[in-house]
């Protein structure tokens, strides 16, 4: 489990950040295009995913627990 994570998590990050690198772009087109409005809810918007995520794998994790 330790080589899996060990593997995994890095692939991951790396991925996201070939992602990243490659919208750049598109995010500067957005701004440029009125998305101005938008820029500040970005975080926000992340934020909010990360929590919802986290909320569900907890259900699922405290779900397996009890049986």
């Amino acid at each position: 489990m330790i080589v899996a994570f060990s593997i995994g998590l890095p692939g991951v990050l790396v991925g996201l950040g070939l992602i990243l690198v490659s919208a750049r772009t598109s995010l500067a087109g957005l701004r440029q295009r009125g998305g101005d409005r938008l820029m500040p809810w970005l975080p926000v918007a992340s934020v909010a995913v990360v929590a919802v995520l986290g909320l569900m794998i907890t259900v699922v994790g405290v779900g397996g627990l009890t049986g």
